[in-house]
């Protein structure tokens, strides 16, 4: 295994100088000499020694990213390719900022604190976790935390990336208003609440679809919103439920792309026609959206957009101790495609 000793006796150099360069401390190094010790380390494979860097700098170089995981009668999983595009975003800005990240995905709040008690990160970065779960951690860690996709109170000092869900339903309902679209059935997710109604994320989804609605003077009950779930179960049967009523609509909107995805593939399975019969908008424009068939109209969030704003914001907090409060939202744009028919 090439040491550093290795690598200032190539480069004609003190153990210290190429210690320095390691570190990042070259201040009193030339530029001539960085670029031969950083070529040296390159040629000769110098891999550093992480334990030892953690000694000497004081912190651990980690990043920590959890992300909500499903329970379901298989067990537990991470479920859907949201999830997989912000953490490549995320990982591509850890690994640009010379950290390592550290990633794992649970459903069960006390492990999740549990973990986060035992690792030895510097910050902390969650995608999809409820926004209770996230405030019982950010009263938990002392490193700087960014978490997605929650709603605070004004009051609360916490650092979230977000969408403007709200906006982005109401868009999708009013784009199919105006194609002519009376009769339009909504998909919401989870979690809910004790009387079966949506929170957080959906809540806002949910809001911004009935504000278009009551704008348009269409009338709206509970019975034209599904139910959508991560249970394979129950949102089988909801499919079941939305098929068996849907000509009673002439379009759905869903809450997610994955969702309508999903739900595509099953009208196709039982008869059901995509646009001829049934008119559908997604939202999130995962890259899943352009390549189903037909190509799913959808309102694009910005997924891989939020992953690094949220990385970028992590980095931000960990070189500014003052950072306590922000809540930035991602904008949200209507993308058309396929899956839409104009009612005359």
């Amino acid at each position: 295994m090439v040491t550093i000793k290795d690598i200032a006796k190539a480069a004609n150099v003190s153990a210290m100088t190429v210690s320095n360069v390691l570190h990042g401390r070259t201040k009193k190094v030339s530029k001539e000499t960085r670029e031969r010790i950083e070529r040296l380390m390159e040629e000769m494979q110098y891999v550093p020694n992480m334990g030892a860097r953690m000694l000497v700098q004081n912190h651990s170089r980690i990043i920590g990213v959890i992300a909500n995981a499903i329970s379901d009668e298989g067990g537990e999983t991470l479920y859907g390719p949201l999830v997989m595009e912000m953490l490549g975003e995320i990982e591509k800005e850890v690994k640009d900022h010379g950290y390592y990240m550290m990633f794992s995905a649970s459903s069960s709040e006390k492990e999740i604190c549990d973990m986060i008690r035992t690792w030895n990160v510097d910050g902390i970065l969650t995608i999809g976790l409820p926004t209770e779960v996230c405030r019982h951690l950010g009263e938990e860690v002392r490193m700087p935390a960014v978490f997605t996709d929650c709603y605070f109170g004004e009051e609360e000092q916490y650092l979230n990336v977000g969408t403007e869900d709200e906006e982005g339903s109401y868009i999708a309902a009013e784009y199919l208003i105006q194609k002519g679209h009376r009769k339009i059935a909504y998909v919401t997710d989870g979690p809910y609440d004790e009387n079966g109604n949506p929170t957080g994320v959906s809540l806002w989804k949910l809001k911004g679809f009935q504000r278009a609605v009551k704008e348009a003077y269409l009338p709206f009950a509970k019975e034209h919103v599904y139910r959508g779930s991560t249970k394979e179960e129950e949102q089988r049967k909801m499919l079941q439920s939305l098929a068996s009523h849907i000509f009673d609509y002439t379009a759905v909107v869903f809450c997610r792309d994955y969702y309508a995805i999903e739900a595509m593939d099953y009208f196709r399975h039982h008869g059901i026609w995509i646009p001829k019969d049934i008119s559908v908008v997604g939202f999130d424009d995962i890259s899943m959206a352009k390549m189903a068939y037909p190509r799913l109209t959808t309102v694009r969030q910005g997924v891989r957009e939020k992953g690094r704003k949220a990385a970028e914001l992590l980095f931000q907090a960990l070189e500014d101790k003052e950072l306590k409060k922000a809540d930035i939202r991602m904008p949200v744009k209507l993308v058309e495609r396929e899956t839409v028919k104009e009612i005359y």
